[in-house]
């Protein structure tokens, strides 16, 4: 019997002051998160990240943000894949060796934005403000 665990990199970073990364906890948790950042902290834009299995979740949250927003940020959407190691460790047999695998899983980076951000018309896909009668 064998059990799985990601091993991490040492080239991660910490995120930045204005990026949220989705991973095991709630929605309304992120929602309420990123919206603190835009209407309290006074941030121009905000960078959402999801991995995996946790894509769903981020669009999921970029979507409920916009709505609570009544439809006033720009998004740019950006997808691709990253590489992760997982390793796997014998739990049983403790004499069967530890395995490790590479993967691709993908990656979504959606930034909110009160602006426009010219920077990343080349790399992302650009949805405009709908405005607020899209959410009435």
């Amino acid at each position: 019997m064998l059990t799985s665990k990601d091993v991490v990199s040492g080239n991660q970073k910490a995120p930045a002051d204005n990026e949220v990364r989705i991973s095991h906890s709630k929605i309304p948790t992120y929602v309420d998160v990123c919206l603190k950042l835009l209407q309290e902290e006074k941030k121009k834009h905000i960078v959402i990240v999801g991995k995996g299995q946790n894509v769903n979740k981020t669009v999921t949250v970029v979507e409920m943000i916009k709505r609570k927003m009544q439809g006033t940020l720009h998004q740019y959407t950006q997808i691709g894949s990253a590489s992760v190691v997982e390793q796997w460790d014998p739990t049983t047999d403790k004499e069967l060796d530890s395995v490790e695998i590479n993967k691709k899983v993908p990656v979504i980076i959606i930034y909110l934005s009160f602006e426009e951000m010219p920077e990343l018309d080349a790399t992302s896909g650009h949805q405009a403000p709908t405005g607020p009668d899209a959410y009435v």
